[in-house]
């Protein structure tokens, strides 16, 4: 078939074109055109209707072609009776129609091909997806992922959009796999053709099974500002080439199996508002990102070390828990913005600045940390979830942290009395939570005798005290009443002086 047809076009070409006036040869000249720069097999059609309309245009004498002098001389009288000018008339209407018909057929036949004709480079690179990519057991995503003649893929294709460039449309977004969770997702590897969709700005991957690294070439995609491929086992160290996507906004790439550092040049993307590298492999320090814009910041479940990095001010969100990171947490008096910030599980140390108590947060978790000393509150606490567990925190505890909606503080230093302000609020149901057990608290205050609602929970097992009836800590919480004596005694001669144990 493939060698009929250029024969066919190579007939068209050569008997053709010397014959023709300069309208045709024009026309003929787009087609030529249009068959050398794409690839569609359309243009088989094209090239049989021509080469029947040269035939015809032979089998006439050459009509449309300019009168030689040897030829104007000969008369040949139709054998019809119809005169030669009006044989000739109807010869050129009846090839004016064809023309005429012909060109419809490609209007037609392009009106939802070549009006948006994909560009064979992003072609290809889906032509590899597919190749390297598949769907789980029970997925459906590839099946309208046809490569066929007259099917558009900006079109038919899911998790397509395209954009006019040009001549041709490029991909502008492309979403591998089910947007609907509970939907097996792909399998395979993402390929380094990816990396060829130049005007690709947003990339998204669902969570599935996809396997080896992120190509390199992906820093090829400077128009990118979205990458998530997050819930995979995408494997490697993350690409420095990441750095050359100077418009990146989103980098997702969280619960994978990704290892090594965080490159430093991904610190240096001034348009960079949200990073996520949760539950993955990494290690070593995290570079500094004073540079970039970022609001979203969560980097858990790793293995990173060192201290907090340089953060801009504008980082809202800020998540570190469950690394093993250290040092002092002075750095973030700046990050006046900031709605939630945990850093438990990790050695931070030295004390609490007092300035976070005073943020905008939902959340302040500083829990299973070596922060010691006092907690220096400046006001009334409005922010609902606090929880400075699992330290070395001594002296009394501040009435102020009474306006949280659950407070956990166990398991440190304290003593002293339970401030007056914490029943209060318990009564009213403002102060829901309050876990004190595991200190060295010498008096339950006006907790022991307070009506307290049922929805309300306290804790105040383990310390120098007896606790009050309506103490109901929670099932985990296997510990004696109350601390023994000896233990109580060195508390009393390490928390100084008696003004230490006031309210």
């Amino acid at each position: 078939m493939r060698g009929k047809r250029y024969r066919c076009i190579h007939h068209l070409r050569i008997q053709s074109r010397d014959s023709l006036p300069s309208v045709w040869k024009n026309f003929l000249k787009y087609c030529q055109y249009r068959l050398n720069s794409t690839n569609l097999k359309f243009f088989v059609c094209a090239a049989q209707t021509f080469s029947k309309i040269a035939f015809m245009i032979t089998d006439t004498g050459g009509i449309l072609s300019i009168p030689s002098a040897s030829a104007t001389k000969q008369t040949m009288a139709p054998a019809n009776g119809v005169s030669r000018e009006d044989d000739k008339r109807l010869r050129l209407r009846t090839v004016s129609i064809t023309l005429i018909a012909f060109t419809w057929l490609c209007s037609s036949s392009f009106a939802g091909v070549d009006a948006q004709l994909l560009h064979p480079t992003d072609m290809m690179a889906l032509r590899a997806i597919k190749n390297s990519m598949g769907d789980l057991p029970g997925g459906t995503f590839f099946s309208t992922w046809v490569f066929a003649f007259r099917i558009n893929p900006c079109l038919s294709f899911a998790g397509l959009q395209c954009t006019r460039i040009g001549s041709f449309n490029r991909i502008s977004a492309l979403s591998l796999g089910p947007t609907s969770s509970g939907t097996p997702g792909l399998t395979g590897t993402l390929p380094t053709s990816l990396g060829d969709m130049i005007y690709l700005q947003t990339l998204t991957i669902s969570a599935g099974a996809i396997r080896g690294p992120i190509p390199d070439t992906i820093g090829n995609l400077k128009k990118l500002t979205t990458f998530s491929c997050s819930s995979n086992y995408i494997s490697g160290q993350i690409p420095p080439s990441l750095a050359n996507l100077q418009s990146l906004e989103a980098l997702q790439i969280w619960k994978n199996q990704l290892t090594g550092e965080i490159p430093a040049g991904i610190g240096t993307i001034k348009t960079l508002k949200v990073l996520i590298m949760s539950d993955n492999h990494l290690y070593g320090p995290i570079p500094s990102f004073a540079q970039t814009s970022l609001i979203h910041f969560d980097v858990r479940n790793n293995y990173l070390s060192g201290g907090l990095p340089e953060l801009p001010i504008s980082v809202q969100y800020l998540s570190v828990t469950q690394n093993q990171l250290s040092g002092s947490i002075d750095s973030l008096t700046g990050l006046v913005g900031l709605s939630y910030l945990d850093l438990s599980l990790n050695g931070f140390s030295g004390s609490i600045p007092s300035a976070v108590f005073g943020f905008p947060l939902t959340f302040l978790l500083l829990s299973h940390n070596q922060f010691r000393g006092a907690v220096n509150v400046p006001g009334l606490v409005t922010i609902p979830v606090v929880d400075l567990s699992h330290n070395h925190l001594q002296g009394s505890i501040s009435p102020y942290l009474a306006g949280s909606q659950s407070l956990f503080l166990n398991n440190n230093l304290f003593v002293g009395t339970v401030p007056q302000a914490f029943a209060n609020k318990m009564q009213d149901s403002t102060l829901q939570s309050l876990y004190l057990q595991h200190n060295y608290l010498t008096d339950s205050g006006a907790l022991a005798s307070a009506p307290l609602p049922p929805s309300v929970a306290v804790c105040l097992l383990y310390n120098c005290m007896e606790p009050p009836a309506q103490s109901l800590c929670p099932p985990n919480v296997a510990m004696p009443a109350v601390r023994p004596g000896y233990q109580c005694l060195k508390a009393d001669a390490a928390a100084g002086s008696p003004g230490d144990r006031k309210k």
